[in-house]
């Protein structure tokens, strides 16, 4: 072989392997934010017990207050991946264990299909680390979420949500 058909023979090689299909990959992926990029008063009468700090939202009120938190994800609209998992982190500043609660909601707004699912923790007074919560496949039947998401929690007083992160899947194709 001349170093001309070589060369042309490399180059033919190198365009059949560019132009073979690519398998499709799913990657997993996870997004996460402080809860003052995602959370929000649910009432304009909770605004004023809740304190939004750059590393997390605070009920400083003396009753329990709501608060909304809303995730982004990606996905390809003709292959709508599933939500993995959605949570956040919550710390209480009070001198007594306290239980948060919050309900997951996967889906928009009229959709016939959409889940709600109530879960609760204990969230230990004063702790060095904060608690987590977690909406996982197994809270809905071993099904995962329509990809737009959100989270109501309720919070006594003392209490902040914190870190919030929600995980899902990709066609990395």
């Amino acid at each position: 072989m001349t170093i001309r058909t070589c060369v042309l023979a490399s180059a033919l090689l190198t365009l059949i392997i560019a132009s073979a299909p690519a398998a499709a990959v799913d990657e997993d992926m996870e997004t996460a934010a402080n809860a003052t990029a995602n959370c929000q008063g649910a009432l304009p009468n909770f605004e004023g017990s809740i304190r939004k700090r750059p590393l997390g939202v605070q009920n400083e009120g003396t009753a329990l207050s709501f608060v909304t938190c809303s995730f982004s994800t990606e996905y390809d609209v003709l292959d709508i991946a599933q939500i993995s998992y959605l949570g956040a982190f919550f710390s209480n500043s009070t001198a007594s264990p306290v239980t948060v609660t919050c309900t997951a909601v996967a889906g928009f707004e009229k959709y016939e299909a959409n889940v709600y699912i109530s879960k609760s923790v204990s969230v230990p007074a004063n702790a060095p680390e904060s608690t987590a919560l977690y909406f996982q496949p197994g809270d809905n039947g071993g099904q995962g979420y329509y990809p737009i998401v959100s989270m109501s929690c309720a919070l006594p007083p003392g209490v902040g949500i914190h870190d919030t992160y929600v995980g899902y899947v990709v066609d990395d194709a």
